[in-house]
């Protein structure tokens, strides 16, 4: 191959790896309204074809990516070293689903939608990642640590209107 044409693919690839990763990094929790059906049947493969190895690969790489976050910087304390192992496990996990394991699916997704398609695959194993962390006990048990300092008078007396308790089925 011609060193423009090997340019060019890495380029593609590099724009579906970091599609992908950003996906993977936001939890794409929003479902993909427009998906077309190679989009679903990615979505569908992807999750699948992640181990719980590999889920934890994404968990973890996750939390350090959003950690680099200026405003989340102080409450990590993850070295240089640890990123760089976590990057090349979370390229290893994307390259073996990808390539090995969904590869007739992302070829689709290219052909039919384009790249950035491939990366909107991830929302769906976003969501489930998400679903798995919030059911972990230690992190439920965190979120719900926040409740004591919401004013649940206040909340229900703004959203409980009478329309609301009588669709509830209270008559007010």
């Amino acid at each position: 191959m011609s060193h423009k044409v090997l340019t060019t693919a890495r380029h593609s690839m590099s724009r579906i790896g970091f599609s992908a990763l950003m996906a993977v990094a936001l939890l794409g929790s929003a479902q993909l309204a427009t998906a077309g059906p190679t989009v679903e049947q990615l979505s569908d493969c992807l999750v699948k074809s992640t181990t719980e190895t590999d889920k934890k690969t994404v968990l973890q790489w996750t939390f350090v990516a959003l950690s680099t976050h200026p405003d989340l910087k102080s409450f990590s304390q993850v070295t240089d070293v640890q990123k760089e192992q976590l990057d090349k496990s979370l390229a290893t996990v994307l390259q073996r689903i990808l390539v090995e394991q969904c590869s007739s699916q992302t070829k689709a997704v290219i052909q039919a939608e384009g790249l950035q398609a491939v990366g909107d695959s991830f929302q769906e194993l976003g969501r489930t990642t998400g679903e798995a962390i919030v059911k972990n006990p230690e992190v439920n048990k965190q979120l719900k640590g926040v409740l004591r300092y919401v004013d649940l008078n206040k909340m229900v007396m703004t959203f409980l209107t009478p329309d609301v308790w009588n669709k509830l089925g209270v008559i007010r």
